[in-house]
């Protein structure tokens, strides 16, 4: 057992996969990564809106590129893993953001949605695990982020299977930290509070109305604000940027509430 650490290489020589980055925080983050000076692989269903964040990340400076994955299918995970490796070489930095919300009450949700749900929000992270943390352990260094939620620990009602796929999560990355200590592999979970993001803004109004109404009822949604993604994407570029030696396990991120003009 060795007490030192290889040194820190490079920045620029530390390539970073995100999946989800099409909008919301896995879009943020990448810009942040990209501004930190990693080159960047973008990853998600939308390949259109992929072209025009990396023009973006161009433009700022930054280096990356863009490929196309359904984070469901393992043959499309272990493609985009290796068009990422061809582009920067093998990856150093690993962001898990994908996802998108069906809400109903766990009991009520049509069998496969549920079970889409926890494929998209929990076995997708394992096959990217499966695809990219081999690589990492050989090389005795890399940084796996992976967004979870608060809701692992407070559970909304109607958020269909999102609550039991973001717990499996947060509980799959203590057992990954148990079996990665040793390696130089450092694993993270980013656990957003109330995001402003896209997921959730195609419910129609039934829908939205029932969800609201259940979680004010049981003490949800004290105050109107939320977060943004750009206040994610910046824990996420803090726990990839500690120095070796130390490591940001979680980081729980949630909005702040307006100040009340008569606070007595």
């Amino acid at each position: 057992m060795s007490l030192r650490f290889p040194p820190s290489i490079d920045t620029g020589l530390r390539p970073a996969l995100v999946t989800g980055a099409s909008s919301g925080i896995g879009r943020a983050s990448a810009e942040a990564l990209a501004a930190l000076g990693h080159p960047v692989v973008v990853g998600a269903r939308r390949a259109d809106r992929l072209d025009e964040l990396v023009e973006t990340i161009r433009a700022a400076g930054g280096q990356a590129t863009a490929c196309a994955v359904d984070v469901t299918s393992s043959v499309s995970v272990q493609a985009f893993v290796g068009a990422a490796t061809e582009a920067y070489g093998p990856p150093e930095v690993l962001l898990s953001s994908a996802g998108h919300l069906k809400m109903a009450r766990a009991w009520e949700m049509d069998p496969a949605d549920f079970a889409d749900q926890i494929d998209v929000h929990l076995l997708s992270v394992q096959r990217l695990l499966h695809a990219v943390v081999p690589g990492m352990v050989d090389r005795r260094r890399g940084d796996v982020v992976l967004i979870g939620s608060d809701v692992a620990y407070t559970a909304r009602p109607r958020s269909g299977a999102y609550v039991a796929a973001k717990a499996g999560l947060e509980t799959m990355a203590h057992q990954l930290r148990k079996e990665l200590e040793g390696t130089g592999v450092r694993l993270g979970v980013v656990r957003p509070g109330p995001v402003m993001t896209e997921m959730g803004s195609e419910f129609d109004p039934e829908t939205a109305e029932s969800v609201i109404n259940d979680w004010v009822k049981h003490g949800f949604g004290r105050h109107p604000r939320m977060c943004k993604p750009a206040d994610l994407a910046r824990g996420v570029a803090a726990m990839v940027s500690m120095p070796r030696g130390a490591q940001i396990t979680e980081l729980e991120i949630q909005p702040e509430a307006p100040i009340e003009e008569d606070f007595s």
